[in-house]
């Protein structure tokens, strides 16, 4: 059965047969190219994520994101939402967009897309005019615009550009000037990112080329002649350069005179330029600086701890879930009359025992409360009063009995 086009044109038009592989794009290598240190221009999301502190900042929220539970409910006038039953399509497709791929992975890749280019494309493929599996493309293959009241989405394939429309496509963005297009970091914030990079890069050479004993023994009238500094020259790197030879005591023949090397200003302003350029890169992807374990000069305790961990929610990742909540909530294919999906952030921001337990308290009170006993079961993970106690975990054996 092969798969139909849709009124604005489908995935059919690229493959003519049944195949649930998505269009090969022209502009992204199957395997991005690996380079054995950071790029000094920081000008594509490869090379972006190469820079440890802006893999650091996008890994945090697609990792934090993709781990929130995804539910999809359904509005209803009696009971004002209701979770939608596992034969929802949004559910199933939710659940596993793709063969081999999961929920995790799908809401993981869009952040990722939303966090380097500022915005991601959701591709739609059909099968008999259902959909039949989600997928991410490279938001540099695609080109928008604007014709008249509709959007019209350009992809570029190995088999030439192709126009789609919202039923093939669903575009999130992120901040944008014009309404079509997200805000790509890697434009806005090329001079930091192209500093951390070469402090990075820089950092790395040191290592590597850089010859820094503890102290220098020295003799008055050493090694004369070409050949005899050569071999010095040369005894040195073989000794001293690199990272297996660092700190160690350097020895030269003749009356010896030990110089001891210190911590220079330079080393020292160094370091302060990397944790400057930590933070630099973190307020870029509005990520709390200590949470990529860059310093940020703050004595942390249990309490602040908790409230910073509020305060990376609430700013760093709702922002971002809700417009993936919203772009999913208004796809008519996806979530058809009053369905929508909403990130479920209570586990994140779940208070200590002792706190739950006031809470709790508090709702369960016969006059003023507003919860029932199934409910907080429910919330706190426990099994419904109605099922039977197993036997490994609440009834004891003989054995036990006797021992209490």
């Amino acid at each position: 059965m092969g798969i139909r086009l849709t009124a604005s044109g489908g995935w059919a038009g690229l493959t003519g047969a049944e195949d649930r592989a998505l269009p090969i794009v022209d502009s992204q290598p199957a395997y991005p190219t690996l380079s054995s240190g950071a790029p000094l221009n920081v000008s594509t999301a490869e090379e972006l994520l190469r820079v440890s502190d802006a893999w650091a900042c996008v890994r945090v929220l697609a990792d934090s994101i993709s781990t929130l539970p995804l539910h999809v409910y359904r509005r209803t006038a009696e009971q004002g939402r209701q979770p939608a039953g596992e034969n929802s399509r949004a559910v199933q497709l939710l659940q596993r967009p793709s063969p081999g791929s999961t929920g995790v992975d799908l809401v993981s890749q869009i952040v990722v897309w939303l966090a380097v280019a500022g915005e991601a494309f959701i591709a739609k493929w059909r099968q008999d005019r259902e959909i039949v599996q989600l997928g991410l493309l490279p938001p540099n293959s695609v080109q928008v615009e604007m014709r008249g009241r509709r959007v019209v989405y350009l992809l570029d394939t190995l088999k030439g550009r192709t126009e789609h429309g919202p039923d093939d496509i669903l575009h999130v963005k992120g901040m944008s000037l014009d309404g079509l297009r997200g805000l790509s970091p890697i434009a806005h914030f090329r001079t930091a990112l192209g500093l951390s990079s070469s402090l990075q890069q820089s950092a790395k050479v040191y290592t590597e080329e850089g010859s820094k004993p503890t102290g220098v023994l020295t003799v008055e009238g050493g090694a004369k002649g070409q050949e005899a500094l050569n071999r010095i020259q040369e005894t040195w790197q073989n000794r001293h350069g690199g990272v297996a030879n660092m700190h160690k005591v350097a020895v030269v023949s003749g009356d010896i005179k030990f110089t001891p090397v210190g911590f220079s200003a330079d080393d020292s302003q160094f370091l302060q330029q990397r944790e400057l350029s930590a933070r630099e890169v973190a307020r870029c992807f509005r990520v709390p600086a200590w949470v990529i374990d860059a310093p940020t000069g703050d004595s942390l305790t249990y309490a602040n701890v908790a409230e910073q961990n509020r305060a990376l929610a609430t700013h760093s990742l709702r922002p971002w879930a809700t417009r993936i909540e919203r772009a999913i909530s208004n796809d008519a294919d996806l979530c058809p009359g009053g369905t929508y999906v909403q990130f479920d952030f209570d586990g994140l921001l779940r208070a200590a025992s002792e706190q739950r337990a006031q809470q709790y308290t508090a709702a369960l009170n016969p006059q003023t409360g507003w919860m029932q006993r199934a409910e907080v079961r429910e919330l706190e993970d426990l099994p419904s009063e109605t099922e039977p106690p197993t036997s490994s975990s609440t009834e004891s054996t003989p054995q036990e009995a006797d021992v209490a």
